[in-house]
C-alpha cells in the first residue's frame, strides 16, 4: 500500500514538479555591426565531449538562452542568413552558473564563419547570489581529503564534503558540523543530480550517503540570494553535478595509501625505546572509474547518443589503536580504598559540626535524621568493608583490566585492532535520443562497515563484554531519474524523480548476553547486550569510564522525491516555474535501554545534608565508590519498540531574469513552501499535554495523549504544519565597467521542519527513573531494578510516573513544530576582473534567522520566582532556600507547613522544590522540534580566484564575521554537539549570545600549482616539468570558550532543565582581571605542568542569584587551530592521452603539537598536580593523555588516467 501511494504521488508530481539546478545557462544578445538586436537567429551549443546540442532561437530582442546545460564544456554557434557563421569554442558551463555570451555578427555569407577560442569570463553579471564552484578533479588535487583522518567522516573514506573548508563564511567538522554562514550547524540542504540529497536522517554525518569523489564532475555551493527555485535551506546549498560518459573512453585507476611509517609520532608517548609511538594504521582508497559512449561491436554504436560513467571505490582500514588511555579504577579504589581521592580541601561543616572534606566516602548503613537533616558517618580511612560491597558490582569489577600505568585518570593504554570497510559503486547513462530529448539516469550506494571504530562507535579498548563498542553499519541507496525535452526554441520542459534510503544498525559485538545469568543482575527486558553503566563524564580524581553499549537501534529512513520545471525565453525575459515534492520516513527497530542503563554518581556515597549546601565547586561521595555499593542514581529501562515516523515536504516557485540592459539584469521570483511536522504514522507516540488528567498522580494537570482518532487517542494533532512560507526572492547584477560588477540580493528562505534522527529514540518505551531523594539510590544492582517498564505501545495516559517514582513524560512536541526556520538574506558585493583568469570580489553578506529549532527555550516544568513567591517563598532568603532542599518528610518542611504530598503515591523522599513544581509527578520536561531560536550574522568576505593558467590555479578568501544566537547552535536531534548555552529561560531575550563556535577571523588559500615544460633542452625539459605541488591553508580565530558554572546550586533550587549551564547559571566576570595566566597561542609554557587559565577571573553569584556574565566573549578563546596541508608529486606522461600521477600528502605538514582544551567549567575545582609537577585536575588542566588533533600524517597516491 505505501509504495502505491508513494508510486501515485511521484505520478502526481510529473505534473506540478520542481525546478532542477544542477545545471548551468548560457545566455547573451546577437547584434550586428550597426549595433541592432538580430531577431530569430538560430543559436546551438553543442557539448565537445558528448556531441549533444542544445538549440535556441533569439527573440524580439535580440535575446537568447541556453538553460539546463550539464555541467561541461560547450562550443556556441550562431547562423543568420546574410552574415557569417559565429562560433564560440572554450566554453565551460558550471553548476548553477550563468553564462553570458553576446555576439556581434559580421555581414558575410553563410559558408564563410568566424571562430574565436577563449574561456568564459569569470565576472558573474547575471545575477546577485553568492555562489561557488569547485569541480571534482580540483577537489581531488587539492590536499584537504584525506582517509581515515580526522578530514575524512565516518566511512573513512574521501569525504567530498571538505570541500566546505575552501568556501567562506563556513566552518566544517566532519561527522559533526557544517555550518554556513552562522545558520545552525547542519541545516544545509545537499542536492546531486538535481534533486534533493539531504541526508535528514543523522544531518551532521554527510559521509553516511556521499557520492565517490571521482564520480563528481562539479559542486556548486550557493550560501546567500540564491533564485527562488531553490527552498527548504538553511545554511546553504550544496549542488552536486555527477560525471558522463563521452564520445571518447576515458578512465583512472588509483589508490591511496597509508602506512604508520608515513606518520609522526605521537606526542606525550614513549615507546620504551627513546622514541614516540606510532600506531599502526593501514590504510587504502582504491578504485577505478571507466566511461564513454555505449558500443556493443555489430549490435549498436551510442556515439552521439548513448554514454555511461561507471566509478567503483573501496576504502579499507587496518589499524591497532595504542595511544588513546582510558580512566580505570586503581588497584585501592577496587578495594574500596578511596584514600587517593582525598584532596585535604574542607568544603564546609556538617550539621553535626563536622567538617566535610572533599571526596570524603559516607556509609549509607549510618544514615539518621540530626536537627532535621539527613547525616551520615564517613567510612573510616574513606574505606568501604568488603561486606558492604554489592556482588554484582564486583562482578562487572572482576571484568574490568588492571591500570597500566600509575596515577588516577588516563592510567590505562588499551591496545586494540579497529577495522572499516567501506564502497562506493556509481553508474550514470545518459541518452540523447534527440537534439530536442535527452535523458539521464544515475545510480550509488555507499556501504560502510566496522565493528569497532573509534569515530562514532565508541570504542574505547575495553575487554568483551564490558566495552561501549557499537558498530557502524550502514548502506545508503540513491537513485536518479532526469528528462528534458525542448519543447520550442524558447520552452523547455525538465522533470527529475528520485529516491534514497539509508540502512543503519549499531549492533554491539555481542548480542547475547544474558545479563541474570552473568552476574544476577535482574530487570533487562531482552537477554541482548551487556548492561550500561555510566559514571560522570569529568572525574579529577579518577574511577571508571562508561561500559557497556548505551545504544541499539536499527534503523531506515527513505525518501522518494520528484520535480518538474518550465523555462520560457520571451524578448529580455527568461522565465521560470515548477513546485517540488519530498516524502520522508523514518521506521526503526530500538533495542536502547533494553539492557538497563544504570547511571552512577557521587550523592549516593556522600552526604544528603549537603543537598542546596554550597560546597565551594566541590563534592562529596565518590561516582565509583557508589557502583561499588551498587546504588544507582537514575536506571533506564525499555522494551524493544517499533515505530514509523513520517513527514513530508512541497514547493513551488516563480522566477524571472529580466535583462533590462545589457548591463544590468534583475532577477525576481516567489517561493512558497510547506512543510509538514513529523508524526508516527500510527500515532504510537506519547506526547505530554499539560491539561490532560494524570489518573497516576491524583488526576493532577500533566499526562501523555496520543495523537488520531478513536479510543485512547486525543482526536487532535500535536502541531500544526504552517501555511503561510512565502519567500519573495530579489536581485541584481550592473556592470559598471567592462571588468568591474556590482551585485546585491535580498530575500527570504524557510528551511525545511526538523529532522527525526534524535527522536527515534527519545519517543520510544524508553523509561528514566530518578532516584526521588538526594543521596538515596533508586535501587541496588544485586536486587536488580524493582520496575517493569511499559509495554510497546501503550495507550495508557497514566503510564507515568510509575508509583513511588518520579520520571519524565516521554517527549513533548511543540504546537509550532511544524514551523519551518526563516532566514532574512542580503548581500551586496564588488567584483572586479584583473586578467582574464583573475578576479576578485569583495561583499558584505549578512543574515537574520528566526524560528530555528530551540528546546532550550522552554522549560514548562521549572519553578519562577513569581511561582515561589506564589508560596510565600523568596529564593534570595537563606531559610527558604535550606526549605526548598529538604525532603518533604523532613522536620524543616513539617516545620514550615510544606510536608503535604501533592498526591497519594508522591515519594516522600523529593524535595520540596519537586512537590511545588507545577507538574510535581514529573521531572525535566523535554520539549521537540520547538522553532524559538534566532540568530544574527554579518561579514565582510573576500575572495581571490585565478583560473588555470600558467599551471597555477588557486583560491583565497578572507572572512570577517560576527555571529550571534538565541537557542539555536545546530540541529539538536542529530547527535551532534552545539546545543546553545541558555542562562535564565524565563528571560529569554538575554540569552543572546556570541555563537560557540563564532571565528572573527579565518583566511585560507587553496593552491595547486604544476610547472610547464620549458622552451630549452629536451633532456632538461623532461627533469623540470610537471612537478606539482598543492597546498591548502586555514589560520582562525580560536573558539570561545564557555564562560564557567556557578557553584551556588540554582539549579537544585529551581530545577531547571538545563544542559548548558549545566547547574543553573554562569560565575559572574571579574572586570579588569587576566583571564589566563598564559597566552595559549605563545607557544611559551609546558601544557603538562600548566594550569592556564586563571580562576581569579570569575566569582560565584550570591545563592539564588543568577549570574550576570554572558556564555562566550571575544577575549576568551581556545587556542587557535591552523590547519596546514600539503602535497608534492609528479605526473608522468605515458603517452598523448595517458598519465601516471604519483605524489605525497601531508596533512598537519609542520608537525604541530595541539595540546587539548582546557578543563574551563569549575572555577572552584580543586588544582592537583603529581609529586612530578604534572597537573591533574583543576580549573585550567590540560589533560594531554591524547591530544586535540593528530600529529603529521602522509598519504601516497597514485593514479593512473586515460
Amino acid at each position: 500500500m505505501r509504495l502505491a501511494c508513494t508510486s501515485l504521488c511521484m505520478m502526481f508530481i510529473a505534473a506540478s514538479g520542481f525546478a532542477q539546478g544542477d545545471r548551468g545557462t548560457i545566455t547573451g544578445t546577437i547584434g550586428d555591426p550597426a549595433g541592432a538586436v538580430v531577431a530569430g537567429a538560430a543559436v546551438e551549443t553543442r557539448n565537445v565531449e558528448t556531441g549533444a546540442t542544445y538549440q535556441a532561437a533569439t527573440t524580439t530582442t535580440g535575446n537568447y538562452t541556453l538553460a539546463e546545460l550539464p555541467a561541461g564544456s560547450y562550443e556556441l554557434s550562431v547562423s543568420v542568413p546574410g552574415f557569417k557563421k559565429y562560433v564560440r569554442q572554450g566554453l565551460t558551463v558550471q553548476v548553477g552558473q550563468t553564462l553570458r555570451i553576446d555576439v556581434m555578427l559580421e555581414v558575410g555569407t553563410a559558408t564563410e564563419s568566424v571562430t574565436v577560442n577563449e574561456a568564459a569570463p569569470l565576472l558573474k553579471t547575471e545575477s546577485g547570489e553568492l555562489s561557488h564552484n569547485v569541480g571534482g578533479e580540483r577537489l581531488d588535487d587539492l590536499p584537504v581529503l584525506g582517509i581515515g583522518s580526522t578530514q575524512a567522516g565516518s566511512a573513512g573514506i574521501r569525504n567530498p564534503y571538505a570541500v566546505t573548508e575552501i568556501i567562506p563564511g563556513t566552518y566544517w567538522v566532519p561527522n559533526s558540523i557544517v555550518r554556513v554562514n552562522g545558520a545552525p550547524s547542519n541545516t544545509e540542504a545537499m542536492r546531486i543530480e538535481g534533486l534533493d540529497a539531504s541526508n535528514s536522517f543523522t544531518p551532521g554525518v554527510p559521509a553516511q550517503s556521499q557520492p565517490s569523489v571521482d564520480s563528481i564532475e562539479e559542486f556548486g555551493i550557493q550560501t546567500s540570494n540564491f533564485a527562488a527555485e531553490y527552498g527548504q535551506v538553511g545554511g546553504g546549498l550544496f549542488n552536486v553535478t555527477m560525471k558522463s560518459g563521452t564520445n571518447q573512453f576515458h578512465g583512472t585507476a588509483y589508490d591511496y595509501f597509508v602506512n604508520e611509517v608515513l606518520n609522526a609520532g605521537t606526542p606525550f608517548t614513549t615507546n620504551g625505546n627513546g622514541s614516540l609511538i606510532r600506531p599502526v594504521q593501514r590504510r587504502n582508497d582504491w578504485g577505478f572509474t571507466l566511461g564513454g559512449p555505449m558500443w556493443i561491436p555489430k549490435i549498436y554504436n551510442g556515439h552521439d547518443r548513448t554514454f555511461f560513467f561507471f566509478n567503483f571505490e573501496q576504502f579499507r582500514e587496518t589499524q591497532n589503536i595504542n595511544n588513546t588511555p582510558i580512566t580505570v579504577p586503581t588497584a585501592l579504589y577496587r578495594t574500596g580504598n578511596f584514600s587517593q581521592a582525598l584532596t585535604g580541601r574542607t568544603l564546609g561543616t556538617d550539621p553535626l559540626g563536622r567538617p566535610i572534606m572533599e571526596n570524603t566516602i559516607y556509609d549509607p548503613s549510618t544514615q539518621r535524621v540530626v536537627n532535621g537533616a539527613i547525616v551520615r558517618d564517613p567510612f573510616p580511612g574513606n574505606t568501604i568493608p568488603a561486606s558492604q560491597m554489592d556482588p554484582v558490582a564486583l562482578k562487572v569489577q572482576s571484568l574490568i583490566p588492571q591500570p597500566t600505568s600509575s596515577g588516577l585518570i588516563n592510567n590505562y593504554l588499551p591496545s586494540y585492532p579497529s577495522q572499516r570497510v567501506t564502497e562506493i559503486p556509481a553508474l550514470k547513462a545518459d541518452q540523447f535520443f534527440s537534439p530536442r530529448d535527452k535523458a539521464s539516469f544515475y545510480w550509488s550506494r555507499t556501504s560502510t562497515a566496522s565493528q569497532y571504530s573509534p569515530t562514532l562507535g565508541a570504542s574505547d579498548g575495553l575487554p568483551l563484554p564490558i566495552t561501549s563498542a557499537i558498530g557502524t553499519f550502514t548502506t545508503s541507496s540513491l537513485y536518479r531519474i532526469n528528462y528534458e525535452r525542448t519543447m520550442t526554441p524558447t520552452l523547455l520542459l525538465h522533470w527529475g524523480g528520485g529516491f534514497q534510503d539509508i540502512f543503519f544498525n549499531d549492533n554491539a559485538p555481542v548480542l547475547n548476553y544474558n545479563a541474570q545469568q552473568q552476574l544476577g543482575l535482574t530487570g533487562a527486558t531482552v537477554a541482548r547486550l551487556f548492561p550500561s553503566f555510566q559514571f560522570p563524564a569529568s572525574q579529577p580524581q579518577g574511577g571508571m569510564k562508561n561500559m557497556g553499549p548505551a545504544s541499539n537501534r536499527n534503523l531506515w529512513w527513505s525518501k522518494p522525491s520528484s520535480n518538474l520545471s518550465i523555462t520560457w525565453v520571451r524578448n529580455n525575459h527568461t522565465y521560470k516555474a515548477g513546485a517540488e515534492m519530498r516524502i520522508e520516513a523514518y521506521p526503526g527497530y530500538i533495542y536502547t535501554s533494553t539492557n538497563g542503563v544504570y547511571q552512577f554518581a557521587a550523592a549516593e556515597s556522600g552526604l544528603p545534608s549537603t543537598n542546596g549546601q554550597n560546597l565551594n565547586g566541590g563534592s562529596v561521595g565518590f561516582p565509583y565508590a557508589s557502583f561499588l555499593l551498587g546504588a544507582v542514581d537514575t536506571v533506564t529501562i525499555s522494551n524493544p519498540t517499533s515505530l514509523r515516523p513520517v513527514k513530508s515536504q512541497w514547493g513551488g516557485f516563480a522566477q524571472d531574469s529580466w535583462k533590462i540592459t545589457r548591463k544590468f539584469t534583475l532577477d525576481y521570483g516567489v517561493r512558497y513552501d510547506y512543510s509538514t511536522y513529523i508524526k508516527d504514522d500510527q500515532g504510537r507516540w506519547a506526547n505530554f499535554s499539560p491539561t490532560a488528567p494524570n489518573p497516576s498522580a491524583g488526576n493532577l494537570p500533566g499526562a501523555v495523549i496520543f495523537e488520531g482518532s478513536g479510543p485512547g487517542r486525543c482526536n487532535c494533532a500535536f502541531a500544526h504544519n504552517y501555511p503561510w512560507a512565502f519567500a519573495p526572492r530579489l536581485g541584481a547584477a550592473y556592470q559598471i565597467m567592462p571588468k568591474t560588477v556590482l551585485r546585491v540580493g535580498a530575500g527570504i528562505v524557510y528551511s525545511g521542519t526538523p529532522d527525526s534522527n534524535g527522536a527515534t529514540s527519545s519517543t520510544t518505551s524508553v523509561n528514566p527513573i530518578t532516584t526521588p531523594s538526594f543521596g538515596q539510590p533508586v535501587m541496588t544492582l544485586q536486587n536488580g531494578i524493582p520496575f517493569t517498564p511499559s509495554p510497546w505501545p501503550n495507550l495508557n495516559p497514566g503510564q507515568f510516573p510509575f508509583p513511588g517514582t518520579l520520571t519524565p513524560p516521554k517527549v513533548a512536541v511543540d504546537q509550532n513544530a511544524g514551523r519551518p526556520a526563516r532566514q532574512y538574506q542580503w548581500s551586496i558585493g564588488l567584483q572586479r576582473e584583473l586578467s582574464r583568469n583573475v578576479v576578485v570580489e569583495a561583499a558584505y553578506v549578512g543574515n537574520r534567522g528566526v524560528w530555528w529549532n530551540a528546546p532550550g527555550l522552554i522549560d514548562v516544568n521549572a519553578l519562577t520566582p513569581q511561582r515561589l513567591a506564589s508560596y510565600g517563598l523568596d529564593i534570595n532568603n537563606p531559610a527558604d532556600q535550606k526549605l526548598l532542599a529538604a525532603p518533604l518528610n523532613s522536620p524543616t518542611a513539617v516545620a514550615r507547613g510544606f510536608s503535604n504530598p501533592p498526591y497519594a503515591g508522591f515519594p516522600l523522599g523529593s524535595t520540596v522544590a519537586q512537590s511545588l513544581r507545577p507538574f510535581p509527578q514529573f521531572t525535566s520536561i523535554t520539549y521537540l522540534w520547538a522553532p524559538n531560536g534566532k540568530t544574527w550574522y554579518d561579514s565582510l568576505q573576500l575572495k581571490a580566484t585565478q583560473r588555470f593558467s600558467h599551471g597555477l590555479s588557486l583560491t583565497s578568501s578572507f572572512t570577517w564575521q560576527k555571529e550571534e544566537t538565541l537557542g539555536a547552535e545546530s540541529n539538536p536531534n542529530t547527535g551532534t554537539t552545539g546545543n546553545a548555552a541558555i542562562n535564565d529561560v524565563f528571560n529569554r531575550n538575554q540569552n543572546k549570545y556570541l555563537s560557540q563556535y563564532s571565528r572573527p577571523f579565518a583566511f585560507n588559500v587553496a593552491a595547486n600549482y604544476r610547472v610547464p615544460a620549458p622552451n630549452f633542452n629536451k633532456a632538461l625539459s623532461w627533469v623540470v616539468r610537471d612537478w606539482t605541488v598543492g597546498a591548502f591553508l586555514q589560520y582562525a580565530s580560536g573558539l570561545p570558550i564557555e564562560s564557567p558554572f556557578a557553584q551556588n546550586s540554582l539549579n537544585t533550587l529551581l530545577l531547571r532543565n538545563v544542559t548548558s549551564p549545566a547547574i543553573g547559571t554562569f560565575a559572574d566576570r571579574v572586570p579588569g582581571v587576566a583571564l589566563f595566566t598564559h597566552d595559549l597561542n605563545c607557544h611559551c609554557f609546558d601544557p603538562n605542568k600548566t594550569f592556564v587559565l586563571n580562576p581569579a577571573a570569575w566569582v560565584q553569584p550570591p545563592a539564588g542569584q543568577f549570574g550576570t556574565a554572558a556564555a562566550y566573549y571575544n577575549d576568551y578563546r581556545y587556542q587557535r587551530r591552523p590547519v596546514e596541508n600539503m602535497s608534492i608529486g609528479r605526473v608522468f606522461r605515458i603517452k598523448e592521452k595517458a598519465s601516471f600521477n604519483l605524489r605525497m600528502e601531508f596533512t598537519n605538514i609542520f608537525n604541530r603539537t595541539e595540546a587539548n582544551n582546557p578543563t574551563a567549567t569549575n572555577t572552584l575545582a580543586t588544582q592537583t598536580s603529581s609529586p612530578g609537577g604534572q597537573t591533574t585536575a583543576g580549573f585550567g588542566y590540560i589533560n594531554n593523555g591524547t591530544t586535540f588533533s593528530p600529529p603529521r600524517q602522509g598519504v601516497i597516491v597514485g593514479r593512473f588516467q586515460f
